[in-house]
């Protein structure tokens, strides 16, 4: 991987891969060369460089990587970013990496983190969520406060008026909306990662994709929303996970509610759910070194690997 030395953070780098004919950007943290290597996804509306605090917090034990989703960062819009970034971290694992992985996920990044470790389980050593939005609890088998949300956001008047709001808008306020509906902390958030991500949102919508990446990502919204909206078949995907994970939860996180969190992570008792007060959707920005102590002390206990409980039905 030929990679090019980035502003920010200090000592990471660039490089550009060519996945299933998709430019897809990778950020190297650094790390040594022979460690295992851990791969961080991101969120939605997010990039690689939200791991900019982290990342290198990791890199004693770990060579860490992170990956722009399709439609984000400085990777491609891409044909189907829906379907491709569902395989997009088999991908990395494959072509870049070679080697099964710690997969770090935050956000939807953290959906899709436990979507591969279901669907590939030899390529994940362990597994790290932070905030992942998940089910609510419910007996139903479609949850019907999600579906309906789900129905009026893909509503083409709705998809036409977001999308006009946010191109009148400049990237301050976009990055600034976007922290405020992450967390209702957000003096925690550090200073200087905000310019980081207005120049990044600001260069990403000059791009010819731009507009591409914006449908990209409203879809993004309403799939996972439908992947949230079946508890029950999530609820099965989890159980049969094998890697052990961790699980990294801001105990005042508006987008993924820490109630849902807990009752989830209760079907898995064997996983470890660490919940942060004071803190909102944004831990590994919020608070980047207490959840890289709480990381590089889970990673260094002995790995064990075992199927969890049935789930419900």
């Amino acid at each position: 991987m030929d990679a090019q030395p980035v502003p920010w953070p200090p000592g990471a780098r660039s490089a550009t891969v060519v996945l299933d004919g998709d430019r897809v950007r990778l950020l190297d943290f650094g790390g040594p060369t022979d460690a295992p290597v851990l791969l961080c996804v991101h969120g939605l509306g997010a990039s690689a460089l939200t791991f900019g605090l982290l990342g290198p917090l990791l890199t004693p034990e770990h060579r860490v990587l992170a990956v722009d989703l399709l439609a984000h960062g400085g990777s491609v819009a891409g044909r189907d970013a829906t379907e491709g970034n569902r395989r997009l971290i088999g991908r990395v694992v494959e072509s870049v990496v070679g080697a099964p992985v710690v997969l770090l996920g935050q956000s939807m990044g953290g959906v899709l983190a436990l979507q591969h470790a279901a669907r590939a389980p030899e390529t994940v050593r362990r597994l790290v969520l932070i905030g992942p939005p998940v089910p609510r609890p419910t007996r139903l088998p479609v949850d019907p406060v999600i579906a309906a949300r789900r129905a009026f956001l893909r509503l083409p008047p709705v998809r036409r008026a977001v999308a006009t709001r946010l191109r009148r808008m400049p990237p301050e306020e976009v990055v600034a909306q976007q922290v405020r509906q992450a967390t209702p902390h957000t003096d925690r958030v550090p200073a200087d990662l905000v310019p980081i991500i207005v120049a990044e949102t600001r260069e990403r919508a000059t791009r010819p994709d731009a507009a591409a990446a914006q449908t990209a990502q409203w879809r993004a919204i309403t799939d996972t929303m439908a992947v949230l909206s079946h508890g029950r078949r999530f609820r099965r995907m989890v159980a049969g996970i094998p890697a052990p994970t961790l699980w990294v939860q801001g105990e005042d996180d508006p987008l993924a509610p820490v109630a849902a969190a807990r009752a989830l992570a209760a079907t898995r008792p064997d996983w470890r759910l660490e919940v942060l007060p004071g803190v909102g959707h944004l831990p590994h920005a919020e608070e980047p070194a207490h959840t890289a102590d709480l990381v590089r002390r889970w990673l260094d206990e002995p790995l064990t690997r075992q199927a969890g409980p049935p789930g419900p039905t």
